[in-house]
């Protein structure tokens, strides 16, 4: 190829460049998050990783994330709009997410929720989740046909609502209440006498507790009873997990809607994240952001604008999501219906359990 070619070819990549048009989008980041769950962090990493790979990809748009972070809420909001931002992307511990939604609804522009769980549930809100689904009917199952015949819940003593509702979701599926109920908080070492109570008066143990608590956790109840199946929630998943629980958390179970196809290791989304980047974000955490943007992207390629009103008209049509693994069908509510699937930790790693019981993401809204 001769210079005067290269240098054509490079000025038609450049002019093919700018007529892309921006998408401007605003991450909410949790600046008060107490309970320390580094998995909310992650997730949000994730999405911007996954904004990055989309503009590497043929496209008539590219996103340009920016960071907002603000206890008033209404404020974040309306800065977000005046930035021309064409929708908002909140973290799993948000603080306020009712208060998010509520502001989001009244600028016309829409939330896209990390969330899992029953909040943020107005039917007529502006908020979409690729996440509605926490795991917990899933694990509570699978603790029934394991065998287990009583479980003790041990749970930080922040946000409530997330606690209440996994605790709630893991018994229905179950079929029993725990026998006990343990806030961990303050000075972890208060609280050795009840990891001794727990092991004695419990087949199995739930823990609502972000990664770094898990580990401590489980270290603790394994060094009592060796054998005790463990069950954890979304929030100890992180790549610190396995490297602070060490072997005694071989086999801690948890459950994430990532499908099998992600176990691809030339995946081409987690390989762009390794090669341009590292590769301590777990792959669910990582499927997670993907699937965010995916769902973003489709609706911006429907409005074929940035506007925020467009695309949260966009958000609304959608009846699926093609993500890694095909298609995910969107319900009324807009939230993605992803299944819930078991992993294990093994070896230092989360893997995937190939059989176990799986679920459809819970009723809506």
């Amino acid at each position: 190829m001769t210079a005067a070619a290269l240098a054509l070819l490079v000025a038609a990549g450049a002019a093919l460049q700018d007529r892309r048009f921006e998408v401007p989008v605003t991450l909410f980041y949790d600046e008060q998050d107490l309970s320390g769950a580094v998995v909310s962090r992650l997730a949000l990493q994730s999405v911007v990783l996954a904004m990055e790979y989309f503009n590497s990809l043929p496209s008539g748009h590219m996103f340009v994330p920016s960071r907002e972070s603000d206890l008033n809420v209404y404020d974040a909001i309306d800065r977000a709009v005046e930035r021309g931002s064409a929708a908002v992307v909140g973290g799993i511990n948000a603080p306020f997410s009712s208060l998010l939604a509520d502001a989001a609804r009244r600028r016309g522009i829409p939330f896209i929720s990390l969330a899992s769980g029953p909040l943020l549930q107005r039917a007529d809100d502006l908020v979409f989740r690729p996440r509605p689904d926490n795991g917990a009917r899933v694990l509570g199952r699978a603790a029934k046909e394991a065998g287990v015949t009583s479980y003790s819940v041990i749970a930080t003593g922040f946000y409530a609502n997330h606690t209440q509702s996994f605790a709630h979701g893991f018994g229905s599926a179950f079929g029993a209440s725990p026998v006990g109920t343990t806030l961990l908080a303050g000075d972890l070492k208060k609280h050795m006498d009840e990891f001794d109570k727990i092991s004695l008066r419990a087949d199995a143990a739930l823990l609502i507790l972000p990664d770094w608590l898990a580990a401590v956790t489980v270290r603790e109840l394994r060094l009592r009873r060796p054998d005790m199946p463990i069950y954890a929630s979304d929030w100890a998943v992180s790549h610190r997990t396995p490297l602070l629980a060490g072997e005694l958390g071989e086999e801690m179970l948890t459950a994430s809607c990532t499908a099998p196809e992600w176990d691809d290791p030339d995946l081409g989304f987690p390989a762009f994240v390794r090669r341009t980047y590292t590769a301590h974000i777990p792959r669910m955490i990582l499927a997670m952001g993907y699937d965010t943007v995916a769902m973003l992207d489709a609706a911006v390629r429907r409005a074929g604008s940035a506007a925020p009103k467009a695309v949260a008209a966009a958000l609304k049509e959608l009846d699926s999501v093609t993500t890694v693994g095909g298609p995910v069908p969107v319900d009324e509510n807009g939230d993605m219906r992803t299944k819930p699937r078991l992993f294990s930790m093994k070896s230092g790693r989360w893997e995937r359990i190939e059989a176990g019981p799986e679920e459809g993401a819970e009723g809506g809204r």
